[in-house]
């Protein structure tokens, strides 16, 4: 093996670190905007110099914005950082290698605001932990999943605000608390261990600053440079870096609504149609302000509950109205997903809340709105689908929610008297008697139908060896299909599919196309039951 000299290796570890400090050296952006005085102190300099338009940015730069003067930064990954007065910020990483890309900026005081570009986004959507856009302040990260946030620090408190999109807000010294900002709202890491607090509506004001950068409002932003002379800059690495806060304060100081004004036992209410009922409540409902006696600005519910019985397959329930303690707001379903078992994970609005009365030490009115989110599980007893409900609610005040509740579909449309048919010359005899089909009023198309018995007869002793054998069924243009798909000792279940009513029912007389299950109990000769399902 062959070896190397000392003074080699030392001369190819002098190679390694020139190459490195030139990779670092590549310019990362360039200064499109700016008004006033504005200085950087570049790495390895010890003294600062002025900024001018179509300056290069690198990696490890400070920049400090003076009273009434700002800055704007354009990334070569088209990011965007714009620099309020009395801000001091370095640029701290940056890398972008078409495929993922991080960069850090650590505010030491004052505001910036970070836009991102539509490439990042689309980046963030495709992998998002493999591409960062963040602010770094001594007791909080913020970062952006898209869009656009501004950032403030002073006094050991930063203020985050999303004015576009969303992002993640956490305390250094606690990584795991994160807290997700979206578009409208702020929230507060306040000391060296403070979390974040819940985030509320709220404006870029609430973060404070002197000014505003280029491209927001405001005077700045035109483009031009400031064309002043820099030798009056060069001052020493210690004014740059001095820690001291030149009156730069919150305006308005952060007020965190976290004090308990109130609270109801429960928001309770019953969905009822022909196929299901649900029984649900946001049980014991805490209201929070600013103080004890304003109004509310959060709630949340400590849990919800409920119980829930369905004939078939497939739930008709979409929301109900909740009312108590002089409040009421409707829940309305946004998603239902089944992960098997008879058991699955649902979402949901709290819309249109209204408080006439207040509640706790606030008796004015007020609306609030919300989320909702949880699991469900049960179990087939007959017929009948039985279960709990679980999950957790909360939400904001005002209200910025106002759907209507669903309205349960219990009003007959019409019916169909029977579906009846056979396989295999009457081996297998199957009838749904008087299909009914509901809908939220008489005269609309109707949602969900229903039947009230399914009877039927076959030969062979064994209901098993129909599995799987579809049965037209028919009245007039009326038909469906029903197929056995499981018979197991004396219970058996059937799918209906393609289910047509060309003439409609009742007092609907456009074409209806129906599916559903049917569900019973059989001897050796003859089986019995009952189908329900929904209209397409």
């Amino acid at each position: 093996m062959k070896k190397t000299s000392p003074a080699g290796f030392l001369f190819a570890v002098f190679v390694v670190l020139l190459a490195a400090v030139a990779v670092d050296a590549a310019p990362v952006g360039k200064i499109t905007r700016m008004e006033g005085r504005v200085d950087v102190l570049k790495t390895g300099q010890r003294v600062v110099k002025s900024v001018s338009l179509g300056d290069a940015v690198d990696v490890g730069d400070i920049y400090r914005a003076k009273t009434n003067s700002r800055a704007e930064i354009t990334f070569f990954n088209r990011n965007i950082l714009r620099i309020a007065p009395a801000t001091r910020v370095q640029i701290s990483k940056y890398s972008d290698d078409g495929m993922r890309s991080n960069q850090v900026m650590k505010l030491e005081r004052g505001k910036v605001q970070a836009v991102s570009s539509e490439e990042f986004a689309k980046k963030v959507s495709s992998f998002a932990e493999g591409n960062t856009f963040e602010v770094h302040t001594p007791n909080a990260v913020a970062g952006i999943r898209g869009s656009g946030m501004t950032v403030g620090f002073a006094q050991m408190i930063t203020g985050l605000f999303f004015s576009t999109g969303k992002g993640y807000f956490y305390n250094p010294s606690a990584p795991a608390r994160v807290v997700n900002v979206s578009a409208g709202f702020v929230s507060f890491v306040v000391g060296v261990g403070g979390a974040p607090s819940q985030p509320v509506r709220g404006n870029v004001s609430y973060v404070g600053g002197t000014g505003t950068a280029p491209g927001t409002s405001g005077p700045g932003g035109t483009g031009t440079s400031n064309g002043s002379s820099g030798s009056a800059l060069n001052t020493e690495v210690a004014s740059l870096t001095s820690v001291v806060n030149t009156g730069y304060t919150f305006t308005p100081p952060p007020v965190i609504p976290n004090v308990f004004v109130g609270s109801v036992e429960c928001l309770s209410g019953t969905y009822s149609d022909p196929l299901e009922t649900v029984n649900i409540s946001l049980n014991n409902v805490k209201f929070y302000g600013p103080t004890a006696t304003g109004m509310p600005q959060s709630w949340k519910a400590d849990s919800v509950t409920g119980t829930y019985s369905s004939v078939g397959e497939g739930s008709s329930f979409k929301g109900t109205a909740l009312s108590g303690g002089g409040m009421t707001a409707n829940l309305i379903l946004t998603s239902e997903v089944d992960t098997g078992s008879d058991s699955g994970v649902w979402t949901a609005n709290i819309a249109s809340g209204s408080a006439p009365d207040g509640v706790g030490g606030y008796t004015g009115t007020f609306t609030f709105s919300g989320t909702a989110s949880g699991t469900w599980s049960g179990a087939l007893v007959g017929n009948t689908h039985q279960g709990t409900i679980g999950g957790s609610a909360k939400g904001e005040v005002p209200s910025v929610l106002t759907q209507e509740p669903v309205a349960a579909p219990n009003t007959v449309v019409g019916s169909i008297p029977s579906l009846s048919g056979s396989y295999g010359a009457g081996a297998l005899d199957v009838t749904l008697s008087d299909v009914k089909f509901y809908g939220s009023s008489a005269a609309v198309k109707p949602q969900i139908w229903q039947a009230t018995s399914v009877s039927g007869n076959f030969t062979g002793g064994n209901l098993a060896a129909f599995v799987n054998q579809p049965v037209t069924v028919t009245n007039g243009s009326n038909s469906a299909v029903f197929s056995v798909y499981s018979a197991d000792g004396s219970n058996w279940r059937a799918s209906v599919t393609n289910g047509s009513a060309p003439g409609g029912v009742g007092s609907y007389a456009s074409p209806l196309a129906f599916t559903g299950s049917a569900y019973g109990t059989n001897t050796s000769t003859s089986l019995s039951g009952g189908a329900s399902g929904k209209v397409q």
